[in-house]
């Protein structure tokens, strides 16, 4: 089947971006509004922008109410910090729990029953439950389409790195012990699964 993207509605557009690159790792975003606030959301569309330095890049759909933007969006540019918590088996529940659309002034911790534990630089929390927490400060964001479907890009430049000790040597992760999720289509969600080790050719 051969589709052209300028014929589809907005929905079937999602659906076939969604259902097709995957799996997706999540970003568990705790952010704190300038009143104090806590906010917490997963996103899924989420990626390494850059190692020198250490950047993240996570894109914000807008879908509220089309040009509305997400509290996490408004308490970065407003405080312009930010904590990417990994995301994990032994926390999925809670993490979908985030996921509604709640007012501005509905404290996500509260709602998942997560802890919020006091970051190293930032102001923002992270998720004490979490094994693997960036904090970070905003790099750089860029507007993507228009209204509703669009997205607003967060680089966020990370300036303090926390993992259990358990889970890492040499500044290698061990991914087992991480259980880290990802997102597929729909509600759905997958684990980590088998892995598979293929060196690179030699040149």
């Amino acid at each position: 089947m051969h589709i052209n993207p300028d014929t589809l509605s907005g929905k079937e557009r999602y659906k076939l971006m969604i259902g097709s690159v995957i799996p997706r790792p999540i970003a568990f975003v705790s952010t704190k509004s300038k009143d104090g606030v806590l906010n917490l959301a997963p996103y899924s569309f989420y990626t390494i922008a850059c190692f020198n330095p250490m950047i993240l890049a996570f894109f914000p759909i807008r879908y509220k109410k089309g040009d509305e933007k997400k509290d996490t969006f408004t308490n970065i540019i407003e405080t312009e910090e930010f904590v990417v918590n990994v995301a994990t088996e032994d926390i999925i529940n809670e993490l979908n729990e985030t996921s509604g659309l709640y007012d501005a002034d509905v404290d996500e911790f509260v709602k998942a029953g997560l802890t919020p534990v006091e970051s190293k630089i930032v102001r923002a929390p992270g998720v004490k439950e979490s094994p693997v927490r960036m904090e970070c400060r905003l790099y750089k964001t860029l507007s993507l389409g228009e209204d509703k479907g669009g997205s607003d890009a967060i680089f966020g430049r990370v300036v303090h790195f926390y993992a259990d000790d358990a889970l890492i040597e040499n500044s290698r992760i061990d991914e087992k012990q991480v259980k880290p999720i990802a997102r597929l289509a729909g509600f759905k969600y997958s684990k980590l699964g088998e892995i598979i080790e293929i060196p690179r050719p030699e040149v």
